[in-house]
């Protein structure tokens, strides 16, 4: 009896001792393991550090926005640079005088927020039923127009501004009123969202769509109630890029909207902001314009993230 608690003993004593080393490791793993966690330590504090010396100048930005010239001025050259003004009752001085000193300010902005939606609007349908076509019809041409919108990914849209121009100027589209029509029509469609919208409609089953053909539903209703439900991140990748890339527009705006404040968007009138404050050396004016064109697609990225890493790494593998 005492030979076989004995023994009892020993196993759970081994056991314990093996327990014991699982739960410490050799000195092999130790040292593994504290390499991992010391180069993965490493590797945060260099993102972000590399974050911190991206956001400087959005910091800087905002915080002489909340400044008077004179203090702007003065802390220059110093850390305070980097931080508002010390007297809360200056903070918005210089958003006021923007608003005051440019009437058309607020009207630019609500231009850019109109002219983002529309764009929207049009390019999530054209470009999705044009995705669609390529997928699901087939019809003569339908390989050569496929290669055709593939070989356009390629082509700089840059190269294309002064021909459009010229087009739309042919069209009577460039004048008065009618330039917002012309501005606006040149970004319904895009080969890149086409063919996204094409690669991802690839991967939904036909099964989906023969059911909604036997209940009776056509192609237009089949493709709405059945299809773009089922696409939703796609949609939602497209609209964002869309906003971002439309909200950025410069180039095309500037040659359209020259001569009429009151038909530009935000980032043509920053212009008419910049060499206002020039000549009259107030730069914290000049940084709560700059702030209101960056805080929309701010907020994009923050809340929409998600949606803007998995376009592009949907794009990219396709």
């Amino acid at each position: 009896m005492e030979n076989t608690i004995s023994t009892e003993l020993d196993e759970v004593s081994v056991s314990a001792k093996r327990t014991k080393q699982k739960r410490n490791g050799t000195p092999r793993e130790n040292a593994i393991l504290a390499g991992k966690i010391t180069g993965k330590t490493l590797f945060y504090i260099f993102l972000a550090a590399l974050c911190v010396l991206f956001l400087f100048p959005v910091v800087w930005m905002i915080a002489n926005s909340m400044k008077t010239k004179e203090e702007i001025d003065s802390a220059m050259n110093t850390f305070w640079t980097f931080l508002p003004s010390a007297r809360p009752a200056n903070w918005f001085q210089a958003y006021g005088k923007m608003f005051t000193a440019y009437t058309y300010f607020g009207r630019s902005i609500f231009n850019s927020f109109l002219y983002c939606g529309i764009t929207i609007l049009a390019m999530l349908v054209l470009n999705s039923l044009a995705g669609y076509a390529l997928t699901r019809i087939v019809f003569p041409g339908h390989k050569v127009i496929t290669t055709i919108i593939l070989l356009l990914l390629i082509v700089p849209v840059e190269t294309s501004v002064v021909s459009t121009y010229v087009l739309l100027s042919a069209l009577g589209l460039t004048r008065g009123e009618a330039s917002i029509l012309g501005y606006l029509i040149t970004g319904f469609v895009s080969p890149m969202y086409i063919f996204m919208f094409r690669s991802y409609f690839m991967g939904i089953p036909k099964e989906l769509e023969e059911a909604a053909y036997i209940d009776g539903c056509g192609k237009l209703r089949t493709f709405f109630q059945v299809i773009v439900p089922c696409c939703k991140p796609v949609f939602a990748t497209v609209a964002i890029f869309t906003f971002m890339g439309q909200w950025n527009e410069y180039v095309f705006a500037q040659l359209m909207f020259s001569g009429r404040q009151d038909l530009m968007p935000l980032q043509v009138f920053l212009q008419l902001v910049q060499k206002g404050t020039d000549a009259s050396g107030d730069m914290s004016v000049t940084m709560a314009a700059l702030t209101f064109g960056t805080i929309p697609i701010a907020i994009v990225y923050i809340f929409c993230q998600k949606y803007i890493v998995e376009g592009v790494a949907f794009s990219g593998l396709k």
